[in-house]
């Protein structure tokens, strides 16, 4: 995993944690479950989204070579 993943992972869980956090205080609840769980999901959509673009950049790359063939 590259900086540019680890990145987008940790942005990915910082806005699912402050998404959550927003949710528990809006609705007068304890907070720290949501954060928690809001963290998790934001890094595994973090996850999804490196390995799909990580997958999409390898396409491309193999696309290229191909045609220069």
């Amino acid at each position: 995993m590259n900086s540019k993943e680890k990145k987008l992972v940790s942005v990915f869980t910082l806005l699912g944690s402050l998404a959550s956090y927003y949710y528990g205080k809006a609705h007068s609840k304890d907070a720290i479950p949501y954060v928690m769980i809001g963290g998790f999901v934001g890094a595994w959509v973090g996850e999804i989204l490196s390995n799909a673009l990580d997958e999409s950049n390898k396409n491309k790359k193999d696309k290229s070579n191909g045609s220069n063939n």
